[in-house]
C-alpha cells in the first residue's frame, strides 16, 4: 500500500472516530463530538477543562489536512510529519491528564482503571495514530 492510500484510509478512520465513544463510565459514554459540544458553563468554571475540550478538536483537524494534502499529490499544509504526529501527541496527552486527574483526587489511578474508563473510538483512533506516526511507506512513483 502506497502512502497516498494509507494516508487517506487512516485520515478517514481518525475522522470518524472523532463520532465513537472517547470516554466511558459505566454506561455512559461520549464522544469526541459530545465532548466539544458540552455546555460552556460546565466547562468554563476551570480553564484546563475548557482547554481540554477544545485540544480534542485537533484529532479531526489533523485528520481533514492529511485527507485533503493526500488527495493533494501529497502536497501537504506545512508538511506532512506534523499532522501525523498530533493525533498521538493529543491522546498521550489526554491519557497522562487522566492520570494525574485521578491521582490527584484519590489514590493513584491502575493503567487497568485508566484503559476501562477509555471508549472504542479512544482504541480506534490511538491505533490510526500510532500507525500514522512511525509507517512511512514509500510513495509510488
Amino acid at each position: 500500500m502506497d502512502r497516498k492510500s494509507l494516508t487517506t484510509i487512516l485520515a478517514l478512520v481518525l475522522i470518524g472516530s472523532f463520532f465513537m465513544p472517547y470516554l466511558k463510565d459505566g454506561p455512559v459514554s461520549a464522544s469526541g463530538f459530545e465532548i466539544l459540544t458540552t455546555p460552556k458553563d460546565i466547562a468554563a468554571k476551570d480553564f484546563a477543562l475548557l482547554m481540554i475540550k477544545y485540544i480534542w478538536l485537533l484529532l479531526p483537524l489533523s485528520g481533514i489536512i492529511l485527507l485533503i494534502g493526500a488527495l493533494n499529490k501529497g502536497k501537504y499544509f506545512i508538511a506532512r510529519w506534523p499532522w501525523a504526529f498530533l493525533p498521538l501527541v493529543v491522546l498521550l496527552f489526554v491519557v497522562a491528564k487522566i492520570y494525574l486527574d485521578a491521582k490527584r483526587v484519590g489514590p493513584p489511578a491502575t493503567i487497568s482503571e485508566i484503559a476501562g474508563e477509555l471508549g472504542f473510538g479512544f482504541w480506534v483512533a490511538l491505533a490510526a495514530s500510532v500507525i500514522l506516526a512511525v509507517y512511512h511507506p514509500r510513495s509510488k512513483a
